[in-house]
């Protein structure tokens, strides 16, 4: 699993941003004015996730001052196209305490199916090439997943 943080979000973002609209981002700022979504808040802290993907979370400044939003959906849109085939769990969280004007951050977790489901065939030919390898630690791995698939 990779986890990253604002920054790398931000600098995802602003990448992917610049490939598909052909034009750089001078600036990406968070936005803070979320009316449709304060009963979002707890404790004084706004959370979204995936399930918000309507949710406009920051602001794209073009030359010219040109500003145009980006949603939830879009961020997760951007992080797939880095991440091929992954999951992605994306939350932003906005601080709305006395003094903290918004505050925000991001997170993303990105895990990725890293054990295929293979045919007993498959594994057989896999335990024949652990043998030739001499692979002790791998045949056995190998040989117990064999004997559950044909059990």
């Amino acid at each position: 699993m990779i986890r990253l943080e604002t920054q790398d979000i931000v600098s995802i973002a602003k990448k992917q941003i610049a490939a598909i609209f052909k034009m750089e981002p001078l600036e990406l700022r968070f936005v803070n004015d979320f009316q449709g979504e304060k009963y979002l808040l707890t404790n004084d802290k706004l959370h979204l996730n995936n399930q918000q993907y309507w949710a406009k979370v920051m602001d794209c400044v073009f030359a010219d001052n040109h500003v145009r939003p980006v949603l939830m959906c879009e961020v997760l849109y951007f992080l797939r196209n880095e991440f091929m085939e992954s999951e992605i769990k994306l939350d932003f969280s906005f601080d709305f305490a006395e003094g903290a004007n918004g505050a925000a951050a991001a997170t993303a977790e990105i895990s990725f199916n890293d054990s295929p489901e293979l045919q007993p065939s498959e594994i057989a030919e896999l335990i024949d090439f652990a043998l030739a390898l001499q692979d002790k630690q791998w045949f056995e791995e190998l040989t117990r997943k064999y004997k559950q698939l044909t059990a």
